[in-house]
């Protein structure tokens, strides 16, 4: 049976981070070569385990649990501009590494010292459902004590482009932006039983599948699964017992979240 999450810290960013927002957690020239998209889950991930008050040198065997919708947007059509106009043989390495999921993960990693197992997913608008059920998986196998639960998405600039002409030329398969979209991030400490810092509970979460492909729910100016970034936040921020349910294009997210009250 898998546990229900305590969430002991989270952050959420609207917009990109700049390097004053970085700077009290590293040395921001470490990241002068990693893509917003990157940085915004960085500084939530840092902001996230301040809450959770859990300092450097017990972050080793943290383990990270990143969703990413549709991955490093900006990056990879750099890297396809680069194999046009350069050919494959002289293609941007730098654009090709920022391009794939994972780099947001080894950002993260490598720059906050946590080594405890590592997964992405990348399932478009359900990518933040399957980060929570995969840090369950975690934290039910006692792979961890804790997991750091990262959603990054990126603003597809081509999409805004076409979506500019023909604001439901996608419909119901992404979510339409009001334009000009942005940039999301957020990240949630969670573990399988409270701590001192926890903050609220996650219950029932699930991701099942349904044969009606309509999105039902209202559009925001985000793409992917940002939505359920901010809608979740929305919901801690309430103080209150809330449900969060969201259908997709054939996919239905739900879980019940409720403030912890500390005995």
């Amino acid at each position: 049976m898998l546990p229900d999450l305590y969430v002991n810290g989270f952050a959420c960013l609207k917009g990109d981070a700049d390097a004053a927002q970085c700077a009290p957690y590293l040395d921001v020239r470490s990241l002068r070569r990693a893509e917003a998209v990157s940085k915004n889950a960085l500084l939530c991930a840092c902001q996230a385990l301040e809450q959770a008050r859990i300092p450097a040198q017990q972050r080793a065997d943290t383990g990270i649990s990143l969703a990413m919708g549709a991955g490093a947007l900006s990056s990879t059509i750099k890297f396809m501009d680069s194999i046009i106009e350069d050919g494959d043989e002289l293609s941007s390495p730098t654009a090709f590494a920022n391009s794939v999921h994972n780099a947001t993960a080894f950002l993260i990693s490598s720059l906050l010292k946590i080594t405890g197992p590592c997964l992405v997913t990348g399932q478009m608008d359900a990518s933040f459902a399957g980060a929570l059920l995969t840090a369950q998986q975690l934290l039910a196998q006692k792979m961890c004590p804790q997991v750091l639960v990262t959603a990054a998405e990126d603003v597809n600039p081509l999409l805004a482009q076409v979506l500019q002409k023909e604001p439901n030329r996608f419909d119901p398969y992404v979510y339409q932006p009001q334009l000009p979209p942005v940039r999301v991030a957020g990240a949630l400490v969670v573990s399988a039983a409270p701590t001192d810092a926890t903050q609220a509970v996650l219950k029932n979460i699930t991701l099942a599948r349904t044969d009606d492909t309509a999105a039902h729910t209202p559009p925001l100016p985000v793409s992917s699964c940002a939505h359920s970034v901010l809608l979740f936040a929305d919901g801690l921020q309430t103080q209150k017992a809330f449900d969060l349910q969201e259908q997709f294009a054939g996919m239905i997210f739900a879980l019940h979240g409720e403030p912890y009250v500390h005995p």
